[in-house]
């Protein structure tokens, strides 16, 4: 997940969100596959109840931004790679909706109706005045949305771009429809945000004369407007004081503003304020000293006579404002010596600022001293979920033995649907074991199928979207779902093609490279054709690994499509395509090969010398014994004639074991080191030949003594624990 933790409150957990918009993407499918009052969509409903109601345990509400193919979660996008989200955006940004709050705690019917609604088209949302009315007509309360029509954005010329921001570099610039929802998700769009901060100074009685006016006229969005507008102070006074800088100055006019606004804007505003500050202590110990003690006493006054209860971080605070000479001077003179204020907050009044229900539970608590009922409660719904979550497999076992059962049904389209829902259900949740018991069903590639399951089902899993997000599932769950996606890609067969070529192409990781190399080479002869097609790609990283995966299907046929990069001008690929073509025993990569092996050039022999372990030329052969008799024993040649020594035990021919004797047995006064080193290497390769003659000339060599002598005898174990 790309979200940072520390940029959210510290009551939101950002796994129960993903949970969360898991669970309702679910649900949203369900409506519109299965009939109302089916028992499936109530138990998907009663589960994301159940998840938003352990999510908004502390908060009041959480808002999700949503743009055309992500959800954004305080400043960052939930992960990008995960089909679900991308779908659930998608959902929603197509019917106009920039931002979904969810509030403390949705019931399972207004979770369907709002399904009902998602599931609705476009045209007929906008007929009926959007989504957020068709929600108020539903009585949909606790599912809120912010809709913006994205067909009002125009892009203009302009002569000259502005540079990227300080410290931008590396960071993925976000797009247009992004940079809108997080303006209206941290503020931007507000007072003091990002495309505001050139502006200068704002006129602190005109904005108030605004929000009142707003207020008046019910245009102001209620309690969610003044926590955007609060919001946007206490970030930059944040963003200030991780800079370093003096803060107090956006302290004092969020305090002045509150001032400035009519009783109900200002308690709304106060409320608001509260409720963000007592999840961030550092900003709460700057802004409430600037408040002025009357405005703390009507707020602390005001969650008295609703029986509400007071974050500690400010009760804290103003007990601390209370004190004589708190807070090092910067408490305002009013504030310190307000007798009101400091009876308020006093240590033992503190209980009047506790909801009763908590009270007593407490009291309840300190009487008997036990608390296994809260236990047995959490475990009663631990059960619920766990059940919950089995019915979702049944229900599908259920379906997949029905088909079965009746492969040629008469009611075609609503199996179709069925079996669509099912698919993706599985897909998404990442249940890949019921998927592949499904995916058994299809014919074999290439083959009819055999009844209306089959086709509907080959139809269904061919479809690209089906592919394309199997294809990034590997991403998305890890490797230790690896095999299970491969066995699926591999059953599909030829429509997972396309898809997997193009995530090649765009990969980064290199384990996933290797991986959707590895699923290209398991789909033989097909693999070869789509492969062939794309070798006019003209980056050279992707030809290579293409013309790798050709390699590892082992069909000579490919060979006469690389002749023409062996003058490839990369060298990677032209090295490639010439191992490629020797693996094939091509008769122009054979005669490159020799070409390269006469070469004057260090580097060129050397990767040469290596290429010949695949060749079953008499000629190459022949070039190899040249390339290690006739050297010298200067440390180049010494570099030569062991990667040669190398080359022949990888072919294993015996025909080298009478010039490898021959220099196992030769000496040298004056170069003794270097002939060494040589012998060494010499025995080491032995023990890949099978040949008889091999062993013997390592049992002749370690009767001696010295470096040589060890060498050979540790080789001749290696050989006996072999054979044995």
């Amino acid at each position: 997940m790309e979200t940072s933790p520390q940029q959210l409150p510290a009551a939101i957990d950002p796994e129960l969100v993903a949970a969360l918009l898991i669970e309702l993407n679910i649900l949203r499918r369900q409506v519109t596959a299965y009939p109302e009052g089916h028992p499936v969509i109530g138990a998907a409903a009663d589960k994301v109840a159940g998840l938003a109601e352990r999510l908004l345990q502390m908060p009041e509400n959480v808002t999700l931004g949503i743009t055309r193919d992500a959800v954004l979660l305080g400043e960052h996008p939930l992960d990008r790679k995960n089909p679900v989200y991308r779908d659930f955006a998608r959902a929603l940004a197509e019917r106009g909706v920039a931002a979904l709050t969810i509030h403390r705690t949705p019931a399972a019917d207004e979770l369907r109706a709002f399904s009902s609604i998602m599931g609705r088209k476009r045209e007929e949302l906008r007929q009926a005045g959007g989504m957020a009315r068709a929600l108020a007509a539903a009585g949909v309360s606790r599912l809120q949305v912010e809709e913006i029509n994205y067909e009002l954005f125009r892009i203009t010329d302009e002569e000259q771009l502005a540079s990227p921001p300080a410290g931008s570099a590396g960071k993925p610039a976000a797009g247009l429809r992004e940079k809108f929802v997080q303006g209206l998700l941290d503020g931007t769009l507000d007072p003091f945000g990002e495309a505001t901060e050139r502006t200068g100074g704002i006129d602190l009685p005109l904005l108030a004369r605004l929000l009142n006016e707003r207020s008046r006229e019910s245009r102001l969005g209620g309690p969610s407007a003044c926590e955007a507008v609060a919001l946007s102070f206490i970030h930059r006074l944040e963003r200030e004081l991780a800079a370093g800088r003096d803060s107090q100055e956006y302290a004092e006019k969020l305090a002045a503003l509150v001032a400035e606004l009519a009783p109900e804007l200002r308690r709304q505003m106060l409320d608001s304020t509260f409720a963000l500050l007592g999840e961030r202590p550092a900003a709460a110990s700057r802004t409430l000293p600037a408040f002025p003690s009357t405005l703390l006493l009507e707020a602390l006054d005001e969650l008295n006579g609703q029986n509400s209860a007071i974050p500690p971080v400010i009760l804290n605070l103003c007990r601390h404002l209370a004190a004589p000479g708190a807070a090092n001077g910067r408490v305002p003179a009013a504030a310190a010596q307000d007798g009101h204020l400091a009876t308020l907050v006093r240590e033992e009044e503190s209980a009047r600022f506790m909801p009763e229900s908590y009270r007593q539970d407490l009291q309840q608590i300190a009487a008997t001293g036990r608390v296994a009922e809260s236990g047995i409660k959490e475990a009663g719904e631990l059960r619920e979920a766990i059940a919950a979550a089995n019915q979702e497999a049944k229900v599908g076992a259920i379906i997949m033995e029905i088909l079965r059962t009746d492969p040629d049904p008469t009611d075609g389209p609503g199996m179709a649907e069925r079996l669509t829902e099912l698919c993706a259900y599985y897909l998404e949740t990442g249940d890949f074991a019921p998927l592949t018991a499904l995916c058994a069903d299809l014919p074999p590639p290439g083959e009819e199928p055999a009844n209306q399951f089959q086709a509907q089902l080959r139809e269904i899993v061919a479809n690209p979207a089906f592919t394309a997000a199997l294809i990034e599932a590997p991403a998305t769950w890890g490797k230790e779902r690896y095999d299970e996606i491969r066995a699926i890609i591999e059953r599909i067969g030829p429509p997972c093609l396309a898809p997997l070529l193009d995530r090649l192409a765009e990969e980064q990781n290199m384990s996933l490279r290797r991986y959707y190399m590895e699923c290209l080479a398991a789909m033989g002869t097909a693999a070869r054709d789509a492969i062939v097609a794309r070798l006019g790609d003209d980056r050279w990283f992707y030809l290579r690994n293409l013309i790798i995966v050709l390699r590892t299907l082992n069909d000579p046929a490919a060979g006469q499509s690389l002749h023409r990069f062996l003058g490839h001008p990369h060298p990677r690929v032209r090295q490639e395509t010439l191992r490629t073509l020797v693996h094939f025993g091509d008769q122009e990569g054979e005669r490159m090969l020799l070409r390269e092996l006469a070469s004057d050039n260090r580097e060129t022999l050397l990767t040469a010398i290596h290429l010949t372990e695949r060749s079953h030329s008499p000629q190459v052969r022949g070039r190899l014994l040249e390339l290690f008799g006739k050297g010298g024993l200067g440390n180049a040649e010494v570099e030569i004639r062991c990667a040669a020594v190398r080359a022949m035990a990888e072919i294993g021919d015996g025909a080298f074991l009478p010039e490898l004797a021959r220099q196992l047995r030769s000496r040298s006064l004056f170069r003794a080191a270097p002939l060494t080193r040589l012998k060494v290497e010499i025995i080491r390769s032995l023990g890949r030949y099978r040949q008889p003659e091999a062993v013997r000339l390592l049992q002749e060599a370690a009767t001696g003594s010295g470096e040589v002598a060890q060498a050979a005898r540790e080789a001749l174990r290696t050989c006996q624990g072999r054979l044995r």
